[in-house]
Parts: structure tokens; C-alpha cells; sequence
């Protein structure tokens, strides 16, 4: 048997067992994972958490962190923080959703004296639009003397075109043969035309009118419009048709205010039609008449003036700095349309309408304005709008909010004629305004960002004095402070590191009886547990004669 001697490796002296070389290798290794950067900085961020509690401002922070403290007054204070934090949390969270939900008030505005108070628009819709004169003569002229024999049914339905009449209609006149055999011609391709060479001019239709009590031009007054309820003429309103066959129009809009010193504050106008309906459309300048609004009155001549009252709300600068959901309209100049250059309800709607046809048929109804990116249907086309009739006029497929300075105008009173003085029928209408507004509604912000910032620091103030700068001296100590700790005192927290691991871990008593029955026993009378792994083996004496120990 060959004996080794001790500390020389079987391999002859110079060699290293692989036990030895294996455990060099590794020593170091673990010094570098021990003191590597991670590990100083979680040092840092140690003694930063303590440097922080010592010397912050929030109250009741600092005995957490006092050694001296006993435990009993430290899970106080604990609690005591605890509980402020989490009410300071739920009263912050109450104050954020106000602020996104409710942060506008409205109120009163009674300074009726400085107001300028714009005339609504009328628009007027006869449910029969159509000159017979001119509809014989522009069949004449379309097809000669051999027209199809729904012709003037057709005719007459595009001047009073609808989403309704579309619907219902139009598989009617493009499944006649005799309509579809000539679908090259004018009506076909080009129903806006033609329904202006049908419908009454207006000097065939209005005269006498007066506004303010003077009399006035009619046809200077009231211009041609069309609606997605058919054609129709409107007073006062910018949505007016630029330009028509029969007369040249002017691109300026003049918008017409009324004044308390004024004789009347009405529109009147006086018809040559007394065998037909007229529906009676009240809205204000920028709006147009269309889904989103019913006809106030349905004039039969038995009614001689409409009275209607103004509810007109609008919106304070100052609500610009909430974001559209939170107050829940948008300013005239905040979206731009395509339709308008002032956003209103009716604008966003009328434009969501159109895209949705446009997306589903490739053309719109020629009701619609002739914009770019847009065509008009022709008669076939239309068959597809009457196919998605219900999802182009579906409201919820459109996000459009109220503008932030809207109108409603609501019909107060309708004056009947007497007939004990005259004929049960009458041929003029006054609309006018009951009494001078004199209230309207202002919206207003309640709570802004200022009131934001302000409840946030009261209540965080109020529960733990915690202010802005207690913020940024949290922030502060955690970055800034803990990542030049670990650069420019390296040897020091590699020191407390180092005495923090060598401490020994305080004994932990597991007894579950109270302290007040049984006092825990001081530290210094434990006995001490000595463990295995501190416990040498044995060694044993060589025989006599040998140096080394046997294998």
C-alpha cells in the first residue's frame, strides 16, 4: 500500500487534487456575485429606506424605523400610517372619478340687457313640393311624347326624397321596364337637377312677407334647402343651397338678431298654397333640419301664428382644459367636419349619415351636399341605400356629443283664426317669439385641475403631511441618492454589508404564551444551541513510524 504524505496529490507534488482546485476557482466567484453592483445597491437601498424614515416629513414614519422603539409602538405607528394611507387612497379615487365625471356645473345667466339674440331658422317643407306645370313640361322635354307612365310618380318622390320614402319606394320604380329602359336620361343620373326643374319657384309660392314687422322681398328672405325630408325653403339659415337654376345666390350669410327695442320679433310670410301641408321647422342658424328633430307644426292655413320660447345654453372658455368626455360637448371651432365649418349635433350626424353610405354604396342621397369625396346616387344606386336603410340611420353607430353652445326652441302657443271674423282658412303665418329670453343656462367648470391639485394636497396633507416635495424627496432618495451611494461609497456599504451578514440573527421565540403571563427570556440567559454543521469530525492519530494519515 503506498501512502501519500499529507497535502501532496497522488498526481506528485506541483499537481492540485480537483477537490482543492475546484474550490479555488469557485471562492472567488461567489466574492464577486457578493459584492457585485446589484448587491451594493440593494445595500444602498437599504440604508437609503432607513435614512429616509429618520428624516422624512410624513408623520408617524419616523418611529417605524427607531431601533430604541418597542415593537407594541412601532405596529402602532404602523397602523396609525396604514390607515391613513388607505383613506387618503380611497378619498383620492372618489375625488379623480368626480373629476371625470361630474366636473362641470350649470347655472343661471339673467343678463338679459347685453345679450344679442339671433331669430331662429324656419324651414318650410310643402309635402308637395312639385309645380305641375313644370313636371309636364320637363316630362315633355325627357321623353317626349312617349313617357313611361311612372314618371311623374318617380319624379315627384325624388323632390320629396327620405330615408322613409328610399325604403319604401325604390324597389318600385327601378324594377318598372319601362323607367329602367331609359336610365341614361337626366332623373337617372342627375335627380338634383331635376328635381329643381320640378319643384315651385319662390314667387309662385310666398309673397308679402315681413320680418320685424317691415315688409320684405320673399325670395330675398327665404332660399331653397334640401333635407333628408325633401326639398324645402329656409329663413335665416347658413345650410342653404349656394346656387339654383332660376336664380343666382350669393355666398355671404348674414345672420339676423333681433332687439328688445324692435316693433315685433317675428317672421311672417304669406302662401299661394292653402290645399297643401306645410311642416314648420324651428332650429337655430347653424343647425339644419333633418332626423334628429321633429317638425314643430304642421300648418293646414287653420293656424295664424306659432309662438315658441329659446332655451339656449352655452359653454365658458375655461372648459376647454376638460377633455370632450368630461363635459360632454364640443366647441363650434374643437372638430373640424366635412359638412361644416361649425360643429353643431345635427352637422356630426348628418356627416356620420353620409360616410356610412358612402362606405356601404360608394354614393349618398343627393339631399346631401355635393362635397368632395362624395357622389350623388343615381336611381339604381339608391337600391342599395334602401338595402342598409337601418344601419345608416342607426344613432349608435355615430359618436357625436352636443356642441357646447346648443339651442332648443320649443312652440308655446299656436293662435287659431277666428273664424267669426272672417274664412275658417288663412294664408300667412307669423312665427315669433313669445316673450324677450330673458334667462338662458351657462355651463361652467366646478372642479378643474387647480381644484384637482388642490383637494389631492389637502387630503394627503391632512392624513399623512404629505406634500409636493415630500414626493419628490421620495423619489429623490430611491434613484438619485441610492445610485450615488453605490458609485461614490463603495468601501462603506461593502463594510455595512459586511457587518449586517456577520451579525448574528436575533432568536425568534415561537411560544404562544402572552408576554404578560410569561415574560420572554433576555437574550443573554438562552442557552446556546450549538448546530451540527458547526461540530468537527474526528480525527484520528497516525500509527507510530508514520507522518501522514492512512488513506
Amino acid at each position: 500500500m503506498k501512502v501519500h504524505p499529507q497535502g501532496t496529490s497522488k498526481y506528485g507534488p506541483g499537481f492540485r487534487s480537483r477537490k482543492s482546485w475546484i474550490a479555488e476557482k469557485s471562492s472567488p466567484k461567489v466574492e464577486a456575485i457578493e459584492d457585485g453592483p446589484i448587491s451594493l445597491f440593494a445595500t444602498s437601498l437599504r440604508h437609503q429606506t432607513t435614512e429616509f424614515f429618520n428624516n422624512s416629513t410624513l408623520h408617524g414614519v419616523r418611529y417605524i424605523a427607531e431601533k430604541e422603539r418597542p415593537f407594541c409602538e412601532k405596529f402602532m405607528w404602523f397602523s396609525f400610517v396604514a390607515i391613513g394611507a388607505v383613506a387618503t387612497c380611497i378619498i383620492i379615487v372618489s375625488l379623480w372619478e368626480k373629476f371625470q365625471t361630474n366636473p362641470t356645473i350649470t347655472g343661471l345667466d339673467t343678463d338679459f340687457h347685453n345679450w344679442d339674440v339671433p331669430f331662429p331658422a324656419v324651414t318650410l317643407c310643402d309635402q308637395n313640393p312639385v309645380d305641375e306645370e313644370l313636371l309636364q313640361e320637363y316630362i315633355a322635354k325627357i321623353w317626349e311624347s312617349d313617357p313611361p307612365s311612372k314618371a311623374p310618380d318617380m319624379l315627384r318622390w325624388l323632390a320629396t326624397l327620405s330615408y322613409e320614402s328610399i325604403a319604401s319606394r325604390t324597389s318600385e320604380f327601378v324594377s318598372d321596364h319601362d323607367l329602367i329602359e331609359n336610365d341614361l336620361t337626366e332623373p337617372f343620373l342627375q335627380p338634383k337637377d331635376a328635381v329643381f326643374s320640378i319643384v315651385r319657384h319662390c314667387e309662385t309660392l310666398f309673397y308679402d312677407c315681413e320680418w320685424k314687422g317691415d315688409p320684405e322681398e320673399c325670395c330675398a328672405l327665404l332660399v331653397p334647402v334640401f333635407t333628408e325630408m325633401g326639398f324645402c325653403y329656409a329663413f335665416n339659415s347658413r345650410h342653404a343651397e349656394r346656387s339654383w337654376p332660376w336664380q343666382a345666390q350669393t355666398d355671404l350669410f348674414t345672420e339676423a338678431f333681433i332687439h328688445e327695442t324692435d316693433a315685433k320679433w317675428s317672421f311672417m310670410f304669406n302662401s299661394f298654397r292653402n290645399d297643401t301641408t306645410i311642416d314648420v321647422y324651428i332650429h337655430s342658424t347653424e343647425e339644419m333640419a333633418g332626423l334628429e328633430q321633429n317638425s314643430q307644426h304642421s300648418w293646414d292655413s287653420r293656424v295664424e301664428k306659432v309662438s315658441f320660447s329659446v332655451k339656449h345654453t352655452y359653454t365658458t372658455e375655461d372648459a376647454r382644459q376638460l377633455s370632450i368626455r368630461q363635459r360632454r360637448c364640443i366647441f363650434a371651432d374643437e372638430k373640424s367636419l366635412e359638412t361644416s365649418n361649425i360643429y353643431t349635433y345635427t352637422a356630426c350626424m348628418r356627416q356620420c349619415r353620409m360616410q356610412r353610405c358612402r362606405s356601404l354604396c360608394k354614393c349618398v342621397p343627393h339631399f346631401y351636399p355635393l362635397i368632395k369625396g362624395y357622389k350623388h346616387c343615381t336611381v339604381k344606386e339608391l337600391e342599395c341605400i334602401a338595402k342598409h336603410v337601418a344601419a345608416i340611420t342607426d344613432v349608435t353607430r355615430c359618436a357625436c356629443e352636443l356642441g357646447c353652445s346648443h339651442t332648443v326652441h320649443e312652440v308655446e302657443k299656436l293662435t287659431d283664426i277666428d273664424t267669426n271674423k272672417g274664412p275658417s282658412q288663412t294664408n300667412s303665418l307669423e312665427t315669433e317669439f313669445v316673450s324677450w329670453p330673458m334667462v338662458r343656462y351657462k355651463r361652467e367648470v366646478l372642479f378643474g385641475w387647480v381644484d384637482l391639485l388642490v383637494s389631492f394636497g389637502g387630503i394627503a396633507g391632512l392624513f399623512l403631511g404629505f406634500s409636493l416635495l415630500s414626493g419628490v424627496e421620495l423619489i429623490y432618495y430611491f434613484t438619485l441618492r441610492a445610485c450615488c451611494a453605490v458609485v461614490r461609497d463603495t468601501d462603506t456599504l461593502r463594510r455595512e454589508r459586511a457587518e449586517r451578514l456577520a451579525r448574528p440573527k436575533p432568536p425568534h421565540d415561537l411560544s404562544l404564551v402572552p408576554w404578560w403571563k410569561q415574560p420572554p427570556v433576555p437574550i443573554d440567559k438562552r442557552p446556546l444551541k450549538v448546530r451540527a454543521k458547526d461540530v468537527q469530525p474526528p480525527q484520528y492519530s497516525p500509527p507510530p513510524g508514520y507522518t501522514t494519515y492512512l488513506p
